[in-house]
């Protein structure tokens, strides 16, 4: 990277201000674990987010603001998110990397980056999270799922900003999971799973069921859900969902493992995540 420049702004509307007087070549830098060692060839200036106060994890009301330059650390052991009753981010942000790199890898970078191993966005998604985006001219809200539909470098346009993370309060009988399967625990993800269940009575709901880490988006499992509405969670209809829910993933190969062993660990992990989410919903009577 042959850098001109090296901003530090001190707000939001600051750091808007550099990227829109230097577009195409102001990059932001967050945590800086995927723009300084996948070095972008064409940025020559860096606009460091760490002081625009976009750290913030706070509840207020029925919506849990998660600023962009908010730790992987901060959120997973955020009181804020457990009060949210936000399982399955509290899952995927404790599991992601090392202790040491949740201490610098933030939740924006992380979305924003999108690579197959970002363990939070499959939570997310299963959780509606909505993405605000600013930029010089104004903000918009962008749905998780059409955020992620595509990469968000496709997304985001020019002199764009991802600046918070808005997921919604769980309701009473709503329990939500996370799981990943690496072959050591702070290795890149053969698979990730996130699954969110509202109960009534005895029947689910709402099922909303994610995976990660099998190609290079993240993908619902529309088959999974189908096969989990309108029944009582017991073990055969988990297993049922979870097998229709692997049958449909689209699954990706690479070094690591064949398409047909990820497709495996893909039903046993959404098994095991519909598990721990049903009981969870069955917990939360408030």
């Amino acid at each position: 990277m042959k850098l001109e420049g090296f901003s530090h702004p001190r707000s939001i509307e600051e750091a808007l201000a550099v990227l829109a007087g230097a577009p195409g070549e102001a990059r932001p830098l967050a945590g800086g674990t995927a723009v300084v060692p996948m070095a972008d060839r064409r940025a020559r200036v860096l606009v460091d987010l760490s002081r625009a106060g976009l750290d913030t994890v706070v509840l207020e009301g029925d919506t849990l603001r998660l600023g962009a330059t908010a730790t992987l650390d901060a959120v997973a052991r955020g009181k804020a998110v457990t009060d949210a009753g936000l399982d399955a981010l509290v899952d995927a942000a404790g599991a992601a990397a090392s202790r040491r790199l949740r201490r610098q890898i933030t939740l924006g970078g992380n979305l924003v980056g999108l690579y197959p191993w970002s363990d939070p966005v499959p939570a997310l998604v299963v959780l509606g999270a909505v993405v605000r985006v600013r930029s010089a001219a104004g903000q918009r809200d962008v749905p998780i799922d059409d955020f992620v539909a595509r990469h968000p470098s496709k997304v985001l346009q020019p002199g764009e900003l991802v600046t918070e993370i808005r997921v919604p309060r769980a309701a009473a009988r709503t329990g939500s999971a996370f799981l990943k399967f690496a072959r050591s625990a702070v290795d890149y993800a053969l698979c990730g799973a996130a699954a969110r269940l509202r109960l009534d009575g005895d029947v689910v709901r709402e099922a909303r069921v994610a995976v990660g880490a099998l190609r290079p988006l993240p993908m619902r499992l529309a088959a999974a859900e189908q096969a989990l509405v309108g029944k009582a969670p017991d073990p055969a209809t988990l297993v049922a969902a979870a097998a229709a829910g692997a049958a449909e993933a689209e699954v990706s190969a690479d070094f690591r493992a064949s398409v047909e062993y990820r497709r495996e660990v893909c039903g046993v992990l959404v098994r095991r995540v519909l598990e721990t989410a049903a009981r969870r919903a069955a917990g939360r009577s408030a």
